[in-house]
Parts: C-alpha cells; structure tokens; sequence
C-alpha cells in the first residue's frame, strides 16, 4: 500500500479534524444557548490486518460524544415560572403539533429538556422558549396531593379559587399550673379557679338551685324550712327580730327582719321587711343585693333556696357554698366566727385554752335517711355528765387539741353510723375545726357556747360528684368570667360560602390538686360577642383538660370536635380542634398565662388568580388575591441509565434511545431549583483551545497529502 495508504490514512484525518472543527463550531455557536449541552469529538484509529512486524497506524474515525451528565452553571433570575435542575434530570416535555376546535393538540410523545425557561401561553400552560410544554402530575388542591401517576401537559386556571370552610383548626399551648386571673390572690387558696356555682341560677334557668362543690354547713334552728322561691316569707320560716349575719374573714353583714317596722331595726343591722304576702325570693333578692353592696367578698353573693333540702343558700363566687337555715335570735353567722372562744391553733398546746369547754355540743349531721346524727359533748373529766345518746370527749386541763381530735375521730368511727367510717378530723390555719369524710368533702367550723351547732356533710355518695360543666356563659357574667379565665389565643375561619369570623378563645381552671381535686382545665369560645343580658355569650368545647402532676394530660385528648360551631352568626359547622400527641400541657409558668405554640386552619375565602410560580419542591403554586397559595401541579423530572445515549433533536430536546434506556420517572422533583436557568455548559476558552489544536492538525494533514503527491510523481518520473 505503501504511499497509496499514507495518503488514505491523511485523507481520513482531515475528514475527523473537519468533523471535529463542526462540533467546536456548533459548540462555540450555542455558547449562550439555554441548558445547550456541549459535543465533544472522539477520535477512534482504524488498523488495518496485518502481521505484527507489518502493522501500520492505519486511518482515523471521528465521532461524536455527548456531555449531557456535565452541568452548565445555574444563574438565578426574577421570573418565578423559569427551573432549573441540580441533578442528572432532565424535564419531561411535550411539543403542540396543531389546534383542533381551538384546543391545542399534542403529540403524545414525551422528550426531555435541560431547557427549563418556561413561560405561561394564552391557554394556561408552560412552555419554554423552544416550543416544548412542560408535563406533570395534577395535585388534589383540597388535600394537596398528588392524584395520578402519568404526567401530562401541566394546565393552569386562572378562575376564582373558590372558599373552602373551615373543618380543622390546630391548636397547640401550655397552660400556666396557677392562671393569674385578674381574680386570684396568692393567699386565698383556689381563688385562680372558676367557680360553677357563680354562674348558674338565672344565667343557666336554674332558678332556686345551687351547685355545691364543698359540703354545706347548716345551723339548728327553730323555724320552718323555707320550701320554694315564690311562696310567701311570712310561712317558710322568717320570723320578725331575727337577725341574720353572714362573715368571711372580718367582712360581716348582719340583717334584721321586721313586718313593716316591727320590731325596729338596731344598731347596724340592715332592715329586710317580711310582712305578709312578701315573696321569698323578693326577701333573697334584697339580701342578693345588699351583700353585693358591701365590699370584699360579697360581690358576688348569689342567694337562692334548693327546692330539694329546703334551704338557704349562698354561694360567693368561689368553689365553697354554705347553705344554712334560718334561726331565730341570738343571731348565728356564716362561718361561726362569733362566740365567746378564741379561734383554736393547731398543734399540741393544751386544749383547754383554746376554746373547748365543758358542755359545749357539735352535731354531725350527714345528708343520709334516717340522717342519725352524732353529738360530741366535752367535759371535764366528768364522764356522768355527758347527755344520753351523747359521745363524750374529755377536755380536762392539760389534753392537747391533737388528742381531742383524735377523740372525736374515733368517737365519729365508732358512732355507728357508716357515713364516718373514714371520718378524719383536724384544725387548720384558720383555727377550725376540719371534718373529711374521705370524699374530698371538707367542712370547717369554730367552736361556740352551749348548744347544738349541726354540721352537715352534703350527700351520701363514697366519692364527690364533679362540678357540674358551664356549657355557656351569659353576657351579663362576661366581666365575671374574663376574670376567672385567662386569654388562649384568636383565630379567623371561614364558613363555606367564604363568610369570616373570628374565633377568640379562653380556658378557665375549674379544680385544682391543690385544694384537693384534680388539675381541670375548660376551654371556652366567644360564639356571640354582641350577645347582651340573658343571652349566651361564650360556650364551651365540651372537653375536660385533667393533668397530672408532671405537667401532662391525665385523658389523652388529641382532638375535640366542636359540633355546629357558630360564631356572631356565621355558621362554620363541624370543626375539629386538634391538638396532636401532648399537644396541651400545663407546665409551671410564671406569668400565669397561656403560651399558644400551634394555631392554624384549613380553611379561607374566595379569591382572585394573581400569579403562579414553581419551588423548589417542583410544586407549581398558583397565589391568589386572598393571600393562598395553592399547590396545581407536581413538575416530574426523568433520569436514564445511559445518559449520553440520548438522542439530540432541534429546541434541546431529547429522545430515548435503546443504547439510553427507558425514562425513570421521579414525581418528588428532586433537584428543581425555581428562579433559576441553566446556562450552557460550553466553555468558549477551551473551544478556543481545541480549535487551535484542530487547525494543526488539519494543515499537517494537508502536508501528508502533499508530500504523498510529490512521491507518486517522483515514482511516475522513473518510467520515463
């Protein structure tokens, strides 16, 4: 072959240097081409078959090599529809081959794009500056989900984005272990709670009842039991000169009754007239009103009459309410503070001095039928003197008061009677006498001077019945309740027609471990803030919130549904109020209030198209003029396993191939970056290089080809 082959081999090396100038050519020429993909040329030597010693490097072959797995740089810019992708990915795109009936119709066929500079059309769709239309998984704009599995041309609306009503609110606090109301006191223990019984009465239609939450204390006496509200006073056993004193602490009011003036009122008393055909509750609704005249704490005196026990009751706004019946003169006070002992002091000093004297009487009297009462009657080491179907307790000079309270605990257990089986008794701060009948159920009482002073433990049961729940507060005890309870936070939600209204919520401690009970919480909502009077203004979820003493719930509740929530009118209907795995807690805060960590919704109103956008999570998210951003679509990207076997089309496009293997789809859109262009990944100095390196080679190839023809011509010479 000789000269014949040399010339052959230049001949293919300039073919491959030319084809390799084509390539740095059509590289340097989409320098600026979005996403554009550089073509490098590989050069493969052709050898021809020949023994070893006789080989020869042959011809050359030029092809073409992709670089589709080498990225261009990522710039970021202000249209939100362009993406990017920092991955090997590539877009799945679709082209428009025609309209039929105005519609656009398309091919069918997916191809793949770096090229990711899309753009709204006229008809709601992306596409990108080569006439490629981005394709995707439609997403459930209710619950924001992806619905599908096979991408299509991704479509957007630019319709109203209809309301949707509000069916879940997440809720998530801490309530503070001691809430400081405007109403609690460090030293009055329980004044942080709300009590059940300031609220009922003619806030609930419940005239003439009461809700006792601690044992009545009721006081012997010699009138008839008052029966119901409405009958005459003359018959339900006020008696004209009998006086009446209600104490708490050193606040005391003393009234006295008369018919039409008779006897006169003395002193300091406040004057109730009976006279006859005056109501019963006309006499309570004047003591009501006088004792909330006075100040401390009778402002919030409710008196009624319990139509079941017959009596007289009073309730101060707190979790204690004393029912007592009437007695005639000398007058008995609420509490007993009167009386010619000295208040006892607890411990071991020696009874005899602190107000325990031989033949003073105390009557338990439990609410049981028959009630079979106990009397406890002292003396002084004279055992003869105790009264038949009296029990005896010694108060000779020298007995302790902690031994006098042991005797009336054994003597009370022994009685006979079962309701003071676990009968405890003691002396607290307040230098009373305490009886617990192991229910929770504590009564205090001093002592007085001779005669019957009855002590009576409400009801029968072996455990205390919870205070009955508020479900609604009237607006006349708005000021009230506000002062128990203390702020949980406000939200807005939306009824199905997109209607607004603002949910404002409270909690209110309504027992507590510290006097006895357990850590219990409500929570509260302002359904009718212009409500007035009678009429409902606060309502509760119906849920009790019970601790225990590490702060965490008692009763697992990770949710509460609130049936028909209606608020100033807008109807919402049913909401779900959820709270999560411990999502409400009650660990100690010293500002005693609510720490709201969670409050959202799901609902919102009517709204405009403004805008669309595509973030980094692939998501195409429509904003609307109501401020929501609605997820529309999920872009998907596809990978291959041979990602230089793809074929290149017009527009940097790109179809699958059998050397590049079947698309693999991801529908999270991993490695979309929103904002963002990729650029070219060509680099114009090293173009610049090879074009260099190419022009050499092809005019050394020119060299070959010349210098072969001067050898042939010499080689014709010799035949001539």
């Amino acid at each position: 072959m000789g000269i014949y082959g040399a010339l052959s081999s230049a001949v293919t090396g300039l073919r491959a240097q030319a084809h390799a100038l084509e390539n740095i050519s059509g590289n340097i020429a989409n320098s600026q081409t979005t996403g554009y993909k550089r073509i490098e040329t590989d050069f493969l030597d052709l050898i021809p078959d020949a023994p070893i010693s006789r080989q020869v490097p042959g011809a050359v072959l030029a092809q073409s090599r992709g670089t589709n797995d080498i990225g261009g740089d990522i710039k970021t810019v202000s249209n939100e529809t362009f993406i990017a992708l920092n991955s090997n990915g590539f877009f799945v795109v679709e082209p428009k081959v025609g309209q039929s009936d105005g519609k656009p119709v398309f091919s069918g066929s997916n191809f793949y794009t770096r090229r990711g500079d899309f753009e709204i059309d006229k008809d709601g769709m992306l596409v990108n500056g080569a006439g490629y239309y981005l394709k995707g998984l439609p997403i459930d704009t209710t619950t924001g989900n992806i619905s599908g599995s096979v991408p299509e041309v991704i479509k957007l609306s630019n319709a109203f984005l209809p309301a949707q009503r509000t069916g879940r609110i997440d809720y998530q606090a801490n309530l503070p272990q001691v809430p400081k109301t405007t109403a609690y006191n460090a030293l009055v223990p329980g004044s942080e709670l709300l009590s059940t019984g300031s609220y009922l009465g003619t806030a609930a239609g419940m005239v003439g009842k009461t809700i006792p939450s601690q044992p009545a204390l009721t006081l012997g006496g010699n009138m008839a039991a008052a029966t119901v509200a409405t009958d005459d006073a003359t018959v339900n056993g006020f008696v004209a000169g009998q006086t009446l004193t209600f104490t708490v602490g050193t606040a005391t009011r003393t009234f006295q009754f008369h018919n039409n003036g008779v006897p006169a009122v003395t002193g300091t008393n406040i004057g109730i007239d009976i006279q006859a055909g005056v109501k019963t509750d006309t006499v309570l609704g004047q003591i009501q009103t006088q004792l909330r005249a006075a100040a401390g704490p009778f402002t919030t005196a409710e008196i009624t009459v319990d139509p079941v026990a017959n009596k007289l009751s009073i309730s101060l706004g707190t979790n204690t309410t004393d029912t007592l019946a009437l007695s005639g003169t000398p007058a008995l006070g609420l509490g007993l503070s009167e009386g010619p002992h000295k208040p006892l002091t607890p411990g071991q000093r020696d009874a005899s001095t602190q107000g325990f004297l031989p033949g003073d009487t105390i009557v338990f009297t439990p609410d049981t039928v028959p009630a079979n009462p106990v009397t406890i009657f002292f003396h002084n080491n004279n055992p003869g003197s105790v009264p038949a179907g009296n029990l005896g307790v010694n108060v000779l000079a020298g007995t302790k008061v902690s031994d006098v309270m042991a005797a009336v605990q054994a003597q009370l257990r022994s009685s006979g009677n079962s309701a003071f089986a676990m009968a405890t008794t003691t002396v607290n701060a307040a230098g009373r006498i305490e009886v617990n009948m192991g229910t929770n159920k504590t009564n205090s009482l001093a002592i007085t001077g001779a005669g019957a002073i009855a002590l009576d433990i409400d009801g029968t049961s072996t455990a205390v019945p919870p205070p009955a729940r508020l479900t609604t507060i009237a607006a006349k005890n708005d000021a009230l309740f506000k002062s128990n309870s203390v702020q949980g936070g406000a939200i807005t939600v939306y009824a199905s027609n997109g209607a607004p209204t603002n949910v404002i919520m409270r909690w209110a401690k309504v027992d507590s471990a510290a006097t006895g009970g357990k850590d219990t919480w409500n929570l509260f909502y302002a359904s009718e803030t212009r409500a007035e009077g009678e009429d409902v203004m606060w309502t509760n979820v119906g849920q009790e919130y019970t601790f225990k003493g590490d702060g965490t719930l008692l009763n697992d509740v990770p949710s509460v549904t609130i049936e028909n929530l209606t608020v100033n009118g807008v109807n919402v209907g049913e909401v779900q109020l959820n709270h999560g795995k411990a999502g409400i807690t009650q660990f100690n805060d010293v500002n005693g209030t609510v720490s709201t960590s969670t409050m959202m919704q799901n609902g919102y109103g009517a709204g405009e198209f403004v805008s669309v956008a595509i973030n980094d999570d692939g998501r195409v998210t429509a904003t609307y003029s109501n401020g929501e951003r609605i997820d529309m679509a999920q872009v998907v990207t596809a990978e291959f396993n041979a990602i230089n076997k793809l074929k290149r089309l017009d527009g940097g496009v790109f179809s699958a191939t059998s050397e590049s293997g079947e698309a693999i789809l991801d529908l999270s859109g991993s490695g979309v970056m929103g904002g963002a262009l990729e650029a070219s990944n060509t680099d114009i100095s090293d173009e610049f290089t090879k074009l260099i390196v190419t022009q050499q080679a092809y005019a050394a190839g020119t060299r070959i080809v010349s210098a072969a023809d001067k050898m042939l011509q010499e080689a014709l010479n010799m035949i001539r």
